[in-house]
């Protein structure tokens, strides 16, 4: 059975499914997705301990969450191989409030996952009823085991 390249689509619609809310610093719950943009002096701060050279946007989850501060753990740029797996590595990092320029909560966006899974469903069906029917002259006879296609000798 082929594999049709639309069985991609849905899952790189997949990425689209949440968006992100601005949200009062002090309101963010530990365990959230957050998305917080920093001032460029501690973007600069950070940037070795990312592995990156622009870490103006911090994406990742928050950790901690003070009236002084939070602590965000941020995948890093660098990735590395374990076994035959590759991981990338995360990197908690401290946020003084007066380095957060904003603060942005990531909200599943019902819409697109509404049109994902329904895409997702209708790719599957159809290519799964391609797969139950027959295509025309491709039928084999059957071959052995049968005496009645022999001829005597």
């Amino acid at each position: 059975m082929r594999h049709s390249p639309l069985l991609a689509v849905p899952f790189a619609l997949a990425a689209g499914c949440y968006s992100y809310a601005s949200v009062d610093p002090g309101a963010a719950r530990p365990g959230t997705g957050v998305r917080a943009r920093v001032t460029a002096p501690a973007a600069e701060r950070l940037a070795p301990l990312l592995s990156t050279s622009d870490a103006r946007v911090l994406i990742g989850t928050l950790i901690e969450n003070e009236p002084s501060g939070m602590i965000i753990e941020v995948p890093t740029v660098a990735q590395t191989e374990i076994g035959s797996s590759v991981q990338t590595p995360h990197q908690r990092v401290s946020v003084a409030r007066g380095d957060l320029v904003e603060l942005e909560t990531r909200q599943l966006d019902r819409g697109r996952t509404a049109l994902v899974v329904g895409a997702s469903a209708l790719i599957a069906g159809s290519v799964l009823i391609k797969s139950l029917q027959g295509q025309p002259g491709s039928d084999k006879p059957p071959t052995g085991g049968s005496t009645d296609t022999r001829l005597p000798h």
